[in-house]
């Protein structure tokens, strides 16, 4: 079947440079991986959504800029998975692709899905050529978890590692600690639990912990989780759900084996300090980000731009389309031990020529901030860019003191005293109003370089190299882009986007 991506960006906030569905809703990353020299994006995917299977979503490119669209990739077809082919991860052995994923089945009668009702079945099927699947297996089933765990039990993240496989599984106890659970495999097939980790305080860090990755930088793991009903603060776990890291010291697989009961315990092993856990993102739409590592050893992080459950928070007013996915960013350590997020160098590649600030392209001079602290903006003496197809790349280097970045009218980036704020001015947010970023859980204490990439309804902010991102979805009204800025800074440049060659797949 022919496959037309419709670019069609009429009142429909099509992107340039992210990955969208020809029609329906995308969600959570899922089997990113390279093989053959050919980089595989999954997503949950649903073709019709809300009235469709939940599945996976397939895209391949052979340079991040690239992308063939293949539709669906694995969906229900069986007892073990008829509810759903949930998230999950990939590896790349044998000259084959081997896909794990979490098959949700739900039994019929009155049941809440929380602690009755519900089954998750951790599914294998492998791939010769990244498009076709074969045989579907279960490797593991519920019945093999640990009896303190609710019906919640998912996202299986598998990676090799001394002489074995390992899978990390996000988990609910019955009790509603947010917690992991780890097993180990000689073949990838037969599967016995090895550990399992939750908070060490014995306080609930999240009622679960959801889309598990270990993640290895210059010698150092990091685990990294999305734990789900934080109690929302003024500055932190300002989201519905959040997402961020643990640093370990030593391996994730020696802390979670101090787990002596295993299967018969009365709880997870309380290992982790929650008060280490550092939160990757501050804006409004961003979460179940998961990492790879690609064929020349990069780290490789994509995201999910949205939110599960926010209906009644903000809005996604796309029509047959929704949701998109981050840049693929590349992880690294900074010299404070922070993980930064950085676009691949790939996404330099997009750069038109190079759009000068003036003082002619920046916008008005004053303003009212609806939702924002502060009642004014003042724009005199600002400097701006005008990008009439309404994508850009900016760098302000250099940054030595308070001012605001603003696009059009609608979006600010506030920097004042110790706070960042980023804040909708109009209806451009979709109800989306303001997220704060205190400036010391910055390494530097201060915001010192800022890079921004914006495409048409997605903008990504990274701060001091990425070691803080704030991701956001906005719908302007107009493809016409200007950029202003007041923040004092060494140096500022700005480019104009190219966007990814979208192919059609037979």
């Amino acid at each position: 079947m022919a496959m037309k991506i419709a670019l069609d960006r009429k009142d429909n906030w099509r992107l340039d440079f992210h990955l969208q569905t020809p029609i329906g809703w995308l969600s959570d990353p899922n089997g990113l991986c390279q093989m053959d020299g050919t980089y595989h994006v999954f997503h949950q995917y649903s073709p019709r959504w809300p009235h469709n299977f939940h599945g996976w979503g397939h895209w391949s490119s052979p340079d991040l800029v690239t992308w063939t669209f293949h539709g669906s990739a694995i969906a229900p077809s069986m007892e073990f998975d008829r509810n759903g082919s949930y998230s999950g991860s990939a590896v790349v052995r044998d000259g084959e692709m081997w896909c794990y994923y979490t098959g949700n089945v739900l039994d019929p009668g009155d049941h809440d899905y929380d602690y009755s009702g519900r089954h998750a079945n951790e599914m294998l099927t492998r791939s010769a050529d990244g498009r076709t699947f074969g045989e579907k297996l279960r490797v593991l089933s519920d019945a093999e978890h640990p009896a303190y765990c609710s019906n919640h039990v998912r996202d299986p993240k598998v990676w090799w590692q001394g002489d074995a496989w390992h899978m990390l599984l996000g988990a609910r106890t019955m009790d509603d600690h947010g917690a992991l659970l780890l097993f180990r495999s000689d073949d990838g097939l037969s599967w016995e639990m090895e550990g399992s980790a939750t908070s060490a305080s014995g306080k609930p860090f999240g009622y679960m912990w959801e889309c598990p990755n270990v993640v290895e930088l210059a010698g150092r793991e990091f685990l990294f989780v999305c734990p789900q009903g934080i109690p929302k603060q003024p500055f932190r776990f300002q989201n519905i759900y959040n997402s961020g890291y643990f640093p370990i010291e030593g391996s994730v697989v020696e802390l979670m084996s101090g787990d002596a009961g295993l299967a018969d315990a009365e709880r997870p092993h309380g290992c982790i300090d929650e008060d280490t856990f550092v939160e990757l993102d501050y804006g409004f739409d961003f979460y179940a980000p998961q990492v790879f590592a690609d064929e020349a050893g990069r780290q490789l992080l994509v995201g999910w731009v949205g939110l599960p459950d926010i209906d009644q928070q903000y809005d996604v007013p796309t029509r047959e389309w929704s949701h998109t996915l981050t840049v693929p960013r590349e992880l690294s350590l900074n010299d404070a031990g922070r993980v930064c997020q950085w676009p691949v160098a790939e996404i330099d590649g997009l750069r038109g020529e190079e759009v000068a600030f003036g003082a002619e392209a920046a916008v008005g001079a004053t303003g009212t901030i609806g939702s924002s602290s502060y009642d004014m903006f003042n724009l005199e003496g600002a400097v701006g860019a005008r990008f009439e197809r309404g994508t850009c790349d900016i760098e302000l280097e250099g940054i030595s003191g308070d001012g605001r970045l603003m696009l059009n009218d609608d979006l600010e980036l506030l920097v004042h005293g110790n706070l960042c704020e980023l804040s909708f001015t109009s209806l451009a947010g979709a109800y989306r109003t303001v997220r704060r970023l205190p400036l010391d859980v910055l390494s530097a204490g201060r915001i010192e370089s800022l890079r921004v990439l914006v495409d048409t309804s997605c903008v990504e902010f990274f701060v001091n190299g990425g070691e803080v991102t704030l991701t956001t979805r906005w719908f302007p009204q107009s493809r016409d882009l200007r950029v202003s800025s007041t923040l004092p800074c060494s140096r500022a440049r700005a480019w104009e986007m190219g966007a990814f060659s979208f192919l059609n797949c037979a």
